[in-house]
């Protein structure tokens, strides 16, 4: 098949054609499946079966929605008029317009759904996408909008003559059909697909897993999160039986937890981490049994799209292919909610674990060009700076362990070391004194805060030369227990590796803070 849309949509169809055949009325012609493996399927299809498929397939119904303003040349059904209390706590009334709205059943995602509700948030998000994004012009919605008024715009049928029409032909793609389709490219040439694999994508978005980027803005000299769109999750099937044999039982076992109005779960701070949620979804149902060969096996890759309405016009942000490997999506367990706190903190560290770079790459940059506020000042922050450390700390090798902790655990030491020196020589504190009377703590605590975040600020003034005078004649000017062979693996790290310890270095100031 040409592409992953071709071959999600092929375990669309068989998923749907799987669930006709649970669901308890009286079938309707014949949609069945005559053979599947993981190489592929062979269905049979009517004309009547096909008018079944396509009203499941598109099958929506009439419903009220509360709108903010009235439409023009459409009177609403009624109006209604809430309290709302606003920031200031002021309580006002605000006025509602009721419309009859089509929404799409999705019967074979409640199918899949957490939960035993309509509900599951998950397909109310997925209803959103398709309302927003690959339907988000109204003229495409025509085929769930005629089943909700119960009517019949000729579909089923118009697919059924392209199937078994003896005439060689193609058939022009939208962007409905096809991401990313137009009716011609820059080079003049127009999107066209052969007939049967033209029907094959009209089932794709059922495989496809939706979730919700955040992006990050400085407000108030304080990281705040915003929703950005949609992300869009398209596997790339490689063992078609056992990719839909697990995924409706991975489906099921996503967390129900809620954030605002969407799933916890939905949310990711990068596109890629979408891809990263569901590999690990499908992971973890494999784990029992298969294991990470058969993971690797039944997906071959995603392709992923970042899309959003503006308007009146569907945006796509991004559009790429990502292929995470076992490793990554195992690792991807430690980054997640609520293991760390502060988004910035996260998002980096996704962006590290998807660029294959060390854990703490880009943080230097990240200090020195946004306000103390949103970096060692944020609790958030620290938290997560000393969770990194010491899952580092956990996953060094046996190899490092036997010639000691590896560079990240060394500045790590020399950091916490010269804190705790400060305090001891300036205050005459130590833990094991004040760790007792709550008073004395929080002294404590309020002084190794301050020492941290002066030699912070020091060192995030610093680059080059002017880090390495500072790093050796002042964090090391107080007595530390290095072995000789560790500092010489520090000495020599911090001038050949200047910024790498420069990173590490705020990073464990922040940790000791």
């Amino acid at each position: 098949m040409p592409s992953a849309q071709h071959r999600a949509g092929l375990a669309g169809l068989v998923l749907m054609l799987k669930w006709l055949a649970r669901l308890p009325e009286k079938t309707r012609g014949i949609a069945r499946i005559l053979h599947l493996d993981d190489a592929g399927a062979r269905v049979e299809l009517d004309i009547e079966g096909m008018r079944r498929l396509f009203d499941e397939l598109y099958a929506a119904s009439m419903e009220e929605q509360k709108e903010s303003q009235p439409r023009k040349d459409e009177p609403p059904l009624r109006e209604e008029e809430v309290e709302q209390t606003d920031a200031k706590g002021k309580v006002k009334r605000k006025k509602y317009f009721i419309y009859k709205v089509p929404v799409p059943r999705a019967g074979l995602l409640l199918d899949h759904a957490p939960g035993a509700n309509d509900a599951g948030l998950w397909v109310k998000l997925w209803r959103d996408m398709l309302w927003r994004t690959l339907r988000g012009v109204p003229a495409t919605r025509l085929p769930f909008i005629a089943r909700a008024q119960g009517t019949d715009n000729g579909d089923a049928e118009k697919a059924w003559k392209r199937l078994t029409s003896k005439k060689a032909g193609t058939v022009q793609l939208s962007s409905t059909d096809y991401l990313g389709a137009m009716d011609r490219n820059a080079d003049g040439v127009s999107f066209e697909d052969a007939p049967r694999e033209w029907f094959l994508l009209h089932f794709w978005p059922y495989v496809t897993q939706v979730h919700v980027p955040r992006a990050l803005k400085l407000k108030d000299k304080v990281i705040q999160e915003e929703h950005a769109g949609f992300a869009l999750v398209i596997p790339d099937v490689g063992l078609l039986q056992s990719f839909c044999e697990e995924l409706p039982h991975a489906l099921r076992e996503r967390s129900t937890e809620v954030s605002g109005f969407r799933p916890r779960a939905a949310l990711v701070d990068l596109v890629e981490e979408s891809a990263l949620m569901t590999g690990r979804l499908l992971r973890e149902r494999l784990s029992q049994t298969e294991g990470a060969r058969a993971y690797s096996a039944l997906v071959l890759g995603y392709e992923l799209a970042h899309l959003d309405k503006e308007g009146n016009n569907v945006r796509t942000y991004s559009a790429s292919r990502f292929e995470p490997t076992v490793s990554m999506v195992d690792e991807y367990q430690a980054l997640q909610h609520p293991a760390l706190w502060d988004p910035l903190f996260r998002r980096t560290r996704l962006q590290n674990l998807v660029g294959g770079r060390p854990w703490y790459a880009g943080f230097d940059r990240i200090a020195s060009t946004l306000p103390y506020t949103a970096t060692f000042g944020a609790k958030g922050f620290r938290h997560d700076a000393r969770v990194s450390f010491e899952r580092n700390k956990d996953m060094e090798s046996n190899e490092s362990a036997a010639t000691g902790p590896g560079l990240e655990q060394l500045v790590l030491q020399v950091a916490r070391t010269y804190v705790g020196r400060k305090l001891k020589l300036k205050h005459g504190m130590e833990w094991d004194g004040v760790k007792d009377d709550p008073k004395k703590k929080a002294d404590y605590e309020k002084e190794k805060e301050r020492i941290a975040r002066d030699a912070f600020l020091a060192v995030r003034s610093r680059t080059g030369p002017d880090f390495i005078a500072y790093f050796a004649g002042t964090l090391c000017s107080v007595p530390h227990h290095l072995k000789a062979e560790q500092f010489v693996r520090l000495s020599r790290a911090l001038h050949e590796r200047t910024e790498d310890v420069r990173t590490l270095t705020l990073l464990a100031l922040s940790a000791t803070a």
